[in-house]
């Protein structure tokens, strides 16, 4: 019964990646996922593929924010990890995304305002629900995903939340929701996971 299960985890989790990532062999890239939802990170040497196609499939996860080089050449921001291709390099993958993952395997769903719920609860976030909402608010609002503190904050007013939005970004910040861009400080700018912009929101 527990392998009738585990095949039913997987049909599920290649049905979601195959709406997410066409042109990827989904079998392949759910066992990956899978176990990298599971411990939160993935070595080089896991990852059991053609050289060559590795680094094509390592170059496409760390530009959608599934799986983040382990190294930085400066801050922990996404945009200062170093991606490389060699034996004993080490790839994290966000919280948010670990949610994302478990529950592609239960539904068959790439469904990102859960995995934001679920992250935000796992954080113990007293209004997980509210927060969810600001996020979706905040996608319907953008085109890419690049959102600005002015847009935050104008969102948060929205749902009475600017008392508390400093907590907020910290939130979504540790979830792997959001990471800075620190490159021009005068201009502060934050990346939302690209991940979360496909698939089914709960605002739809």
């Amino acid at each position: 019964m527990a392998g009738v299960e585990l095949t039913k985890m997987k049909l599920n989790m290649v049905e979601s990646l195959k709406n997410i990532f066409p042109g990827v062999n989904a079998a392949i890239l759910a066992d990956i996922l899978s176990l990298a939802a599971e411990r939160g990170r993935i070595y080089y040497d896991e990852i059991e593929m053609r050289e060559d196609l590795k680094e094509d499939l390592l170059l496409q996860l760390e530009k959608e924010r599934i799986l983040i080089p382990f190294e930085t050449s400066k801050t922990m921001a996404w945009e200062d990890r170093v991606l490389a291709f060699k034996s004993g390099e080490l790839y994290e993958m966000p919280h948010v995304i670990r949610h994302l993952i478990r529950n592609a395997k239960e539904t068959g769903e790439w469904n990102p305002s859960y995995a934001v719920k679920m992250c935000l609860e796992e954080i113990g976030e007293a209004e997980p629900e509210k927060i969810t909402a600001f996020f979706e608010k905040i996608i319907e609002k953008i085109e890419k995903n690049i959102v600005t503190p002015e847009i935050l904050l104008k969102t948060a007013g929205e749902l009475d939340l600017k008392p508390k939005i400093g907590l907020i970004i910290a939130e979504l910040k540790n979830g792997g929701i959001i990471s800075p861009c620190l490159r021009r400080p005068s201009n502060l700018r934050y990346e939302i996971n690209p991940s979360l912009m496909k698939g089914k929101h709960l605002c739809t």
